[in-house]
């Protein structure tokens, strides 16, 4: 278990430092400035080896990386180093370059992860083609289909799932009259639908809502602090029952920032927990309001697109995953005590990555891609130390026509290291006490519970 939760992580962190790195190193070579050390992690190193000028090693401590060159740092007597091959002496736009590199292979990486996602296959949430509910007034009823009914085929192709029902009806002209089949029981009929009518036929279709019975809980979700776990059935919501998964969220959407009692039955007992519902999007609004579960997956299905959607599809997805990047960034910023939550280290990545494993490659994909857009848009910031701040340097010198001075250079670095040190130690303080946290609720609510009714 803790192998399947620590793998997918370390895996993800591995691709996102090297190519980070990588980009560092390979722009460092081709400007001429000389690379004595490329080390994935920090700390000991597991093994080294060195080929040329460049010393290569991997370290135990899996938190980052570095790539260090020939004069990035002042001479030991105050002076600053002299010579292309030196990086603070190189000149100010190759400074800049070997600096925007790293983040811009994360960049790069983001963008053929989601490319490679359309080749792979997006895969949805699917259900049974079985009907739910239909509201005699749909046109759907009044041709005759009734709640139960199996939907079997679309102009006699047949059809297993929801979702492939809907796409075989897409993939029809929309001036075309459709033959739809279906079951009652042992019993098959078919009805044709005209081109007018067939919106109104689609609209009409509903499907049978899930019981409601937890399927997920999302990492750092106010559900996981407080302590729901997966197969945990919710019998109410602040004392009003909950019949169906669908009145779940209608119910716990309108009641943002504001503490919510669920009733959950787990293992034969039946407690409550509190819960505040976040505005995780960060958008705003009367719905907006999530705690991070899900249903169970009753059933996949995966659509796959040919190589110039997935080129088309992989740039757009790549361009709203930067935004929404950058949008948390400013989140965490302007609101910090609400959306510190949203801060992970180590652990909190690996606990993510072993979710999106369990969902499958292509939702393991996608928060590579998001780690990957979040290590840039980190980097990039301009702070001493990181990359964004070596860039704000070269174009200070580029302004001014010439770098600063050593002192300067070095309480710029001071300050760099003081926020950067406190960051990191909020981060990696952040991952165990949203685990204890969670482990506290864990081992109350069992306890307090009461025996479940038998349902007569």
């Amino acid at each position: 278990m803790i192998q399947n939760m620590i793998l997918p992580g370390v895996a993800l962190l591995g691709i996102v430092i090297f190519v980070h790195e990588l980009g560092h190193f390979l722009a460092a070579k081709w400007r001429g400035v000389k690379v004595l050390k490329f080390s994935l992690g920090f700390g000991p190193a597991v093994f080294r080896f060195t080929r040329g000028e460049t010393e290569y090693q991997l370290a135990w401590i899996p938190l980052g990386g570095f790539v260090s060159m020939a004069g990035d740092t002042p001479n030991e007597d105050g002076s600053m180093p002299t010579g292309d091959e030196n990086f603070l002496s190189h000149p100010w736009y190759g400074r800049a370059f070997i600096a925007v590199a790293g983040p811009a292979a994360n960049l790069v990486t983001a963008t053929l992860v989601m490319i490679a996602i359309g080749l792979v296959g997006v895969t949805y949430p699917d259900f049974p083609n079985i009907l739910g509910p239909l509201p005699d007034t749909t046109v759907a009823y009044h041709m005759g289909l009734r709640e139960g009914d199996r939907l079997t085929a679309v102009e006699g192709a047949p059809v297993k799932s929801w979702i492939s029902f809907f796409v075989a009806t897409r993939l029809k002209s929309d001036q075309d009259d459709l033959a739809f089949t279906a079951m009652r029981g042992d019993s098959s009929f078919t009805m044709r639908v005209t081109a007018a009518a067939r919106k109104d036929f689609l609209a009409g279709l509903d499907r049978p809502s899930n019981p409601p019975v937890v399927g997920t809980v999302v990492v750092g979700m106010p559900a996981y602090k407080a302590g729901v776990l997966e197969r945990d059935s919710i019998l109410a919501v602040n004392g009003k029952p909950v019949k169906v998964w669908d009145d779940l969220p209608r119910t716990i959407a309108s009641q943002t920032d504001r503490a919510v009692v669920l009733t959950v039955v787990r293992a034969g007992r039946v407690f409550d927990l509190t819960v505040t519902p976040v505005d995780a999007s960060g958008v705003g609004g009367t719905n907006a309001g999530r705690i991070g579960i899900e249903p169970p997956r009753v059933g996949t299905y995966v659509e796959r697109y040919p190589l110039g959607r997935s080129l088309r599809l992989g740039f757009f997805a790549t361009g709203d995953l930067v935004a929404s990047v950058y949008r948390g960034m400013w989140l965490t910023v302007s609101r910090p005590l609400y959306y510190r939550e949203y801060l992970g280290g180590p652990m909190f990545i690996a606990q993510a990555a072993s979710e999106q494993a369990r969902r499958g490659v292509d939702a393991y994909l996608q928060f590579l891609a998001m780690i990957n857009v979040a290590i840039m848009a980190f980097n990039l910031l301009p702070i001493p130390v990181l990359d964004g701040g070596h860039i704000t340097l070269a174009l200070l010198q580029a302004l001014r026509g010439q770098g600063i001075s050593y002192r300067t250079y070095v309480r710029f670095q001071k300050v760099g290291l003081a926020v950067i040190g406190t960051l990191f130690i909020l981060i990696l303080a952040n991952d165990p006490l949203r685990w204890m946290q969670r482990q506290r609720a864990l081992d109350k609510a069992p306890q307090e519970g009461k025996v479940a009714p038998t349902p007569p």
